[in-house]
């Protein structure tokens, strides 16, 4: 059996340091169970909550950053690690978000990815990088990540070979076997994970927040598997701006010189 919230949230209002309130969402369960009991069981463990406020979800839309570059000296640190982050104006509805999960698979978020081995295999610069895309379910105002994890002596080498894939990928483009691999690869993720009891709870308690179906699943379904190269390649290009991404460094480098 599994158990699955919507959302569980802890909310400080402003200028009142000591007021929290735990707010619940929708429950989901499955697959097999007595609802009876189950009712019984959340009123115990839940029921008694209770907020002196009402929940309401903090916008966060999309706001244009200038790029940056921090760096953070570590003492003691074996290893150092880069992320980057850019916002992108799209949502988890938009039309281009099927592309651009496939777009960043084959980029950065597959064992076979790109960066992977390029960075890792190639020229054995790192020890685990990648990218990541992160999609808001409201406002469109998502987020595109890339990481690495390295010895603090290669940053420069690292950060070079990561901007050469990137602009290599909006360059010349994904190929059309890369495309159909990811294809293959994402929806025997997604098929898997409604075949998982815990996942199947957490999506329906999400649908049940969000006011959403399973149709919406089915939606993009149908969108990954009729996608050509041609597509990704356009929605990478109209999202992915390497000159926009803002990066943070941390490790030893002050003796790595």
């Amino acid at each position: 059996m599994a158990l699955g919230f919507g959302l569980l949230s802890a909310q400080l209002r402003p200028g009142e340091t000591d007021w929290w309130a735990a707010t619940g969402h929708p429950v989901a369960v499955g697959p097999d169970f007595d609802p009876v009991e189950m009712r019984a069981l959340v009123t115990e463990l839940f029921g008694g909550w209770k907020s002196p406020g009402a929940y309401a979800r903090v916008p966060d839309p999309f706001v244009a950053k200038k790029p940056y570059a921090l760096k953070f000296d570590l003492a003691d640190k074996a290893n150092a690690f880069l992320i980057g982050r850019e916002p992108l104006p799209l949502n988890d509805m938009s039309p281009d978000y099927p592309a651009m999960l496939v777009a960043n698979f084959i980029l950065g978020d597959s064992p076979t990815s790109r960066l992977w081995e390029r960075v890792r295999q190639k020229d054995g610069l790192s020890y685990g990088v990648g990218s990541q895309f992160a999609p808001n379910s409201f406002e469109p105002n998502s987020r595109f990540v890339v990481y690495a994890i390295f010895a603090p002596q290669n940053l420069d080498r690292v950060r070079g070979a990561m901007a050469e894939e990137m602009a290599l990928a909006l360059k010349v483009g994904f190929t059309d076997s890369e495309v159909a691999n990811a294809k293959d690869a994402l929806m025997q993720e997604r098929r898997l994970g409604r075949n998982e009891d815990g996942s199947v709870a957490g999506s329906l308690a999400n649908q049940a927040y969000l006011g959403r179906t399973w149709s919406r699943s089915g939606e993009v379904d149908a969108a990954i598997e009729k996608m050509t190269a041609a597509d990704v390649n356009a929605v990478l290009r109209k999202y992915l701006k390497p000159e926009d991404i803002g990066y943070a460094f941390a490790g030893e480098f002050a003796k790595k010189k």
